[in-house]
C-alpha cells in the first residue's frame, strides 16, 4: 500500500467526504475578512474625516483673526489699489498670452485623404 503524499488531506476527505464543512470554512473565512476590511475603511475615514475638519477649523481661525487684524487698520486708497494690482498680475500670470486672432484659410483642393478609403485597404500582394 502506498503512502499518500498529503494524509491530512486524506484524512479532511474521510471526515467531510462531501465537501460542505469545507465550503462553509471557506465562506466564513471570507466574510469575515471582508467585514474586516469593511470596518478598517469606515473607521480609516472617520478618522482622516475628523482630522480634515481640525484642520479647515484651525485655518478658519487663523483666517477670521487674519482678517480681525486687517479690519483694524484702515486701508488708505493707495494701498487697496496696490493689492488689487499685485492680485491681477498673479491671476494673469498664470495663462498663455494670446494675439487673439483667428485666420482661417480656404483648402484649394476639394478632395480630402481623411475620408478616402483607398489609404486604408491593402493592395493584394501578386
Amino acid at each position: 500500500m502506498a503512502t499518500s503524499p498529503h494524509p491530512a488531506a486524506d484524512e479532511f476527505v474521510k471526515m467531510d467526504p462531501s465537501g460542505i464543512g469545507l465550503a462553509v470554512i471557506a465562506m466564513m473565512v471570507v466574510f469575515t475578512v471582508l467585514i474586516f476590511i469593511y470596518l478598517a475603511f469606515k473607521y480609516v475615514a472617520k478618522f482622516y474625516m475628523a482630522q480634515s475638519a481640525r484642520k479647515a477649523e484651525k485655518a478658519e481661525r487663523k483666517a477670521s483673526k487674519t482678517i480681525a487684524v486687517s479690519n483694524i487698520n484702515d486701508l488708505s486708497a493707495e494701498t487697496t489699489a496696490a493689492i488689487a494690482m499685485a492680485i491681477h498680475m498673479y491671476y494673469n500670470q498664470q495663462h498663455d498670452m494670446e494675439s487673439l486672432k483667428l485666420t482661417i484659410q480656404k483648402v484649394s483642393r476639394m478632395y480630402s485623404p481623411w475620408s478616402s478609403k483607398i489609404y486604408s485597404l491593402r493592395q493584394m500582394p501578386r
